[in-house]
């Protein structure tokens, strides 16, 4: 889906950033890419970072946010 997305938008992933609540699939995804990674604890709560983590280890999210709100100050404010 990303890969269609940066076809059909002209978009440089490494540019983007992929925000999401399951690790093994959206952290990956971002990671695939080289894309900034967000975690956002709402919906699996702390269990996002836990649950299944054996499946995503290789990689680290760029930010873990309490909610989309944190997340987008974030990207607003960049990293520190």
């Amino acid at each position: 889906m990303l890969l269609h997305a940066s076809e059909q938008h002209d978009l440089d992933l490494s540019k983007c950033v992929v925000t999401g609540d399951v690790g093994d699939t959206d952290m990956l995804a971002a990671y695939a890419v080289g894309a900034t990674k967000i975690m956002v604890k709402t919906g699996w709560r702390e269990s996002s970072l836990t649950k299944f983590r054996d499946r995503w280890s290789e990689t680290e999210p760029d930010y873990i946010a309490e909610h989309i709100l944190d997340a987008v100050r974030w990207i607003i404010r960049g990293p520190e």
